[in-house]
């Protein structure tokens, strides 16, 4: 077969979704520097989808500070007095775009590639606002639980500390989220203490292992020495959610380019910050 005549067999395969599959199909896979980011933050909060119309607007019972992100996600709003909370609702956009010479160039489906990857990247924002509403929470110096600081290795010490912060309000701990840097400290533990679980669950979760009952969640998007020890999500914050991820063709055709517009409209707060204690690392 020449060449002119693959080129007309991919051009009319990847025009629909079941042509792109037959065409992945025969192709090699790419070679990849690291496995796509896994978003992990909606795992903290109570996810609520919000029906047509409906404001998000919430009775605040907890007399502690509430910490919304702001308007258009710029900024980290700290509510205090009000017993009645909006949350502000924002977009987070990808739009990926790839020349047409190149999808018919790479020996694996690109188009499908970059929607991953555009959905990895969307994922990515999301868990940096939602550990930066739980980072407002452990900076503020009238926190009702004080972050615990630790010089050295995480220890056991530390984590049943925060985990008594937590428990002394009713809430049950249900996620501790960390750095994989932090997280080969408590693979040092007692087995007695860490109970990993499969590998398989792991890498389509993040979540690496149970202690005490709760998922320990490892998250490159966690900072390096913080460790965010929270309870169960109907007690801690929300996101409440417009438009959940949604991909839409946007092609430019006078500059041959085949894109995605990717978004989602939602709103990310933190309403009680007696459920969630922070560990701080130093090491030296």
């Amino acid at each position: 077969m020449d060449k002119q005549r693959r080129f007309e067999i991919t051009a009319s395969l990847i025009k629909t979704p079941e042509g792109r599959a037959r065409y992945a199909a025969s192709l090699t896979q790419p070679l990849r520097k690291r496995r796509d980011y896994q978003s992990v933050g909606r795992k903290a909060f109570y996810v609520e989808q919000l029906p047509d119309g409906a404001l998000p607007i919430y009775d605040k019972d907890a007399q502690v500070t509430a910490y919304l992100v702001g308007e258009e996600g710029m900024n980290i709003v700290s509510v205090q007095k009000p017993k009645r909370i909006t949350f502000d609702l924002f977009e987070i956009v990808a739009n990926p775009e790839i020349p047409l010479t190149e999808v018919k160039a790479k020996r694996f489906d690109l188009l499908e590639r970059s929607i991953d990857y555009g959905k990895a990247m969307i994922g990515a924002e999301e868990d940096r606002k939602v550990f930066a509403t739980m980072e407002a929470l452990a900076q503020d110096p009238t926190a009702p639980n004080a972050t615990i600081n630790v010089t050295g290795n995480m220890t056991a010490n530390a984590i049943v500390d925060a985990w008594g912060q937590v428990t002394r309000n009713d809430i049950r701990v249900q996620n501790i989220f960390m750095n994989a840097i932090d997280y080969k400290d408590i693979l040092k533990f007692d087995r007695d203490v860490l109970d990993p679980v499969m590998q398989g669950t792991m890498f389509k979760t993040a979540i690496v292992a149970s202690m005490y009952g709760a998922n320990i969640v490892v998250s490159r998007i966690v900072p390096e020495g913080s460790v965010y020890v929270c309870g169960e999500p109907e007690f801690f914050g929300r996101i409440p959610v417009r438009t959940d991820l949604t991909v839409i063709s946007a092609d430019d055709p006078k500059n041959r380019m085949v894109g995605f517009s990717m978004f989602e409209q939602l709103g990310i707060g933190l309403y009680n910050g007696l459920a969630m204690a922070k560990i701080d690392i130093t090491r030296v």
